[in-house]
């Protein structure tokens, strides 16, 4: 059974090789559109401006954990986007909306699995382009956290939503 071993990491890596190889070849491209290894990169500089606004709540006594999952984007002034999340009664969670343009009026809402508002509190951080939000549901359920900006600025904003517990 050890001699098939080496034959198995070949495979894997062949495998491996032939996803990885049309991705490489996209990048080395001439294309006028971005990549999607920059468009990552974009949006990944954007989740750390949202880490930098988190880290006073992730010291202390009081602190809240960061989750690992996070949301990221694009989106148009006017416009809305929904991303689903499960929360536990008897935890606070907060959550942190950040884009690249201070300009940019930002919206941050959870709504329960009935279209119902839940009340949170919200506020700017380091200009308008951050914002959080904390809730602290009455219960354990599947909630919507609901992102749109306002139409101070015309042109649509890369975005990264984290948030965190405790």
């Amino acid at each position: 059974m050890r001699a098939n071993l080496p034959h198995k990491k070949t495979a894997c890596l062949l495998a491996l090789g032939l996803c990885v190889a049309p991705v490489i070849a996209q990048e080395v491209g001439s294309s006028a559109e971005p990549s999607a290894v920059e468009v990552f990169n974009k949006i990944n500089d954007i989740k750390v401006l949202a880490q930098k606004a988190a880290l006073p709540s992730l010291v202390g006594d009081e602190k809240f954990v960061l989750r690992e999952s996070w949301w990221g984007g694009n989106i148009e002034p006017g416009k809305a986007k929904l991303h689903q999340v499960q929360l536990f009664k008897r935890n606070s969670y907060r959550f942190w909306l950040a884009v690249p343009d201070r300009r940019a009026g930002l919206n941050l809402n959870v709504y329960d699995s009935t279209g119902q508002l839940v009340k949170t509190e919200l506020s700017e951080i380091d200009g308008s382009n951050i914002v959080t939000l904390q809730v602290s549901p009455e219960a354990t359920g599947i909630y919507f956290v609901r992102i749109s900006l306002k139409t101070t600025i015309e042109i649509p904003q890369d975005y990264a939503v984290i948030y965190a517990y405790r």
